[in-house]
Formats: C-alpha cells, structure tokens, sequence
C-alpha cells in the first residue's frame, strides 16, 4: 500500500528545507522524518516496530557501528572502518567500567556483534543500550563481514517506544531532495508493511534539527 503519494512526500521534504521553515545554521542540518500513528494502544503492545532499514542513498552523515567480530573477522571489520572496533578481550575488559561504557552506548549508532561475543554484550552493553532504545545486531558467520559493516554505515532503526510515532534520519539538509524522497520512501515502505491497517498512520512531518515540520496526511 502507497499511502503518501510521491508528489506530496516531496512537496513537505521541500517546505522542510525552505528558509521559512528552515532558517540558516551554522551547521550542516539532519533531515528527519517523523510518523506518527493512531488507533493503535502501545500499552498493549499493538504495534512494535524495531526494523532495520538501509537507506538508498548514502548520507554524507554515515551512522557510527562499533564491531566486536570474531579472530578471523577482526581484518575484515578494520577494512570497513567503522567508529569502533573491539575483541571479545576488549569487550570483557569493559565489566565495571560503567562511564566508558556509557559513552561507547551513547556514540554509537549500531553495535554488530560475532555471535559468541552476544551474551557478553548483552550482560556489559546492555544496562546502557536498553534505556537509549538501542540493540545489538549479531554478525553473519562468514570471516569476510567487510560489506555487512559497510552496509550498517548507511542503515538506519525504525522504533516504536513508549509514543505512537516514530522518527527517523533520512539524510543531511544538503542532499539533493530526491535523494532525501528516496530515503524517506524506503522508510516508510517498511512501515506501512508492518501496521495492521492504513488507517493506523496519522501523519508524517519532515524536519531539520532547528526547523519547523512540514506535514502531510496518507490520502
């Protein structure tokens, strides 16, 4: 089901973007998409989403992966130069160590993990991945893992909490708007795949960091 036609999905990513909505930053902006649900009890768990989505077309803002491959994999990770790479050793060397621990959950964006390592991360990483709605992702079996990481770089999650809504990066204000269409489509392709009817979507908003939302309602 196309709930959001093209044209009106574009028509919001260009208000997002316009300086009426988007003053000048000395920065270089995300680009973020929320979409917000009804009709649905989150209490009772009638929608959970925590999909992995690789977006189409690359930020230059890649998404930060920290590795804990196995021995044969250890090359391989290097090679995809993800934010942070450690051992099973390493890892272990963590227990305790509650503030460098915290900072690894907060600069990170993905944590890939050899499946022998899992339990370990669960019972080290996990206290601070919980709470910051973050998860670790095992790793294939395979010792060449290069593309795997690589394709993290550019992934996104899509994550139900508490709230009925999701929000998602898409991108930075500086791609070209159909690239940014592109991002958000993928997304909300994987969304309207996973609620029960396309009366459960509400809206969807696009936003820059400091900037107001653009909105649009599914037809």
């Amino acid at each position: 089901m196309t709930l959001v036609p093209d044209n009106a999905l574009a028509e919001a990513i260009k208000t997002a973007l316009s300086t009426d909505h988007n003053p000048k930053r000395n920065f270089t902006q995300s680009v973020e998409m929320i979409v917000t649900f009804k009709g649905i009890d989150m209490k009772k768990g009638e929608l959970k989403l925590r999909e992995i989505v690789v977006l189409p077309k690359a930020p230059p803002k890649e998404m930060k992966v920290l590795v804990v491959p196995t021995l044969q994999q250890m090359d391989y990770a290097r090679k995809a130069e993800p934010n942070v790479v450690l051992s099973k050793e390493e890892l272990q060397k963590l227990q305790g160590q509650k503030r460098a621990i915290k900072k690894l959950a907060s600069q990170n964006d993905w944590f890939l993990i050899a499946p022998e390592s899992m339990a370990l991360a669960g019972r080290i990483l996990g206290p601070a991945l919980g709470p910051r709605n973050k998860f670790p992702t095992p790793l294939p079996n395979t010792p060449d893992i290069t593309e795997y990481v690589l394709r993290f770089k550019r992934s996104v999650a899509v994550k139900t909490k508490d709230q009925p809504q999701v929000q998602v990066f898409i991108g930075v204000e500086n791609m070209s708007q159909n690239d940014l269409l592109e991002n958000a489509k993928a997304v909300l392709n994987v969304i309207e795949g996973k609620v029960k009817s396309a009366a459960n979507i509400d809206a969807v908003y696009f936003k820059t960091t400091m900037g107001k939302p653009a909105k649009v309602r599914p037809k």
